[in-house]
């Protein structure tokens, strides 16, 4: 596992502007470079099933704005 100063890939989670690393955080991806932080993807109705290390459901996405796409 990569220590806190191998960690070069870092995002913002797209609800609450938290800092997360997609490669080692539980993250839901959005796009390809958009995320929603675990604990607002569980908020959104998400499940994560650690077993199967994947969400089992999608969080409801409805309500976030791509900034690239403002007319979304």
């Amino acid at each position: 596992m990569a220590t806190i100063g191998e960690r070069d890939e870092t995002a913002v989670c797209v609800d609450c502007n938290e800092g997360l690393w997609p490669e080692i955080d539980r993250s839901f991806p959005i796009g390809e470079e958009l995320y929603l932080c675990y604990d607002c993807s569980e908020r959104r109705g998400g499940v994560y099933d650690a077993k199967q290390d994947r969400w089992s459901t999608a969080p409801d996405l409805s309500g976030l704005v791509d900034e690239r796409r403002p007319h979304v």
